[in-house]
């Protein structure tokens, strides 16, 4: 287990508990103030987990293009953690990697990361997905794209549709600019 998952795997422990006892939180003064205990620590302790070296500081790096934050961001994407607004975090990592130079390395992994969620069950940020891939893309990645647009189940065909879509719709402004 990487250091992405087993973070995000002890945030969703505490969001679980919050979610258990604010089931009971008005049955006695007990039971609403373990909810709010169990509030605090999820809270507390979510910068933290969410991101190694914390959130808010990830995303600042990240602001100013800093290459070492860029790289922990590409690798935050192909570990894939879930936890309480791991999508809307990856919305906003993307749309900032999308700002900023990228390896030719990491541009390659950006896209297997992307065919990976096309693949896989949708994902709240596959927009943000797709609004990157113009910057990564590469014809092998568009026929893999085309491929399961054309071939697969209805969930994987849809988002590849939509990647595809910001894809020409990339190529028809750079033609008309």
């Amino acid at each position: 287990m990487n250091v992405f998952d087993s973070s995000a795997a002890e945030l969703e422990k505490l969001n679980e508990r919050v979610l258990e006892l604010s089931r009971r939180r008005k049955d006695s003064p007990e039971a609403t103030a373990a909810w709010r205990e169990a509030a605090q620590a999820f809270h507390a302790n979510y910068d933290r987990l969410a991101f190694p070296g914390g959130l808010a500081r990830e995303f600042e790096l990240l602001r100013n293009g800093d290459r070492e934050a860029i790289e922990l961001a590409v690798r935050y994407l192909e570990a894939n953690p879930w936890y309480f607004r791991s999508g809307y975090h990856k919305a906003v990592i993307l749309k900032f990697l999308k700002r900023h130079p990228l390896t030719q390395e990491q541009c390659a992994r950006i896209r297997e990361v992307i065919l990976e969620r096309v693949r896989g069950k949708p994902v709240r940020e596959m927009r943000a997905y797709g609004r990157i891939a113009p910057r990564v893309t590469n014809e092998q990645f568009e026929a893999e794209l085309l491929a399961i647009n054309e071939k697969s189940h209805r969930d994987a065909a849809r988002s590849a549709g939509w990647i595809l879509e910001y894809l020409r719709a990339a190529k028809a402004a750079s033609k008309s600019s």
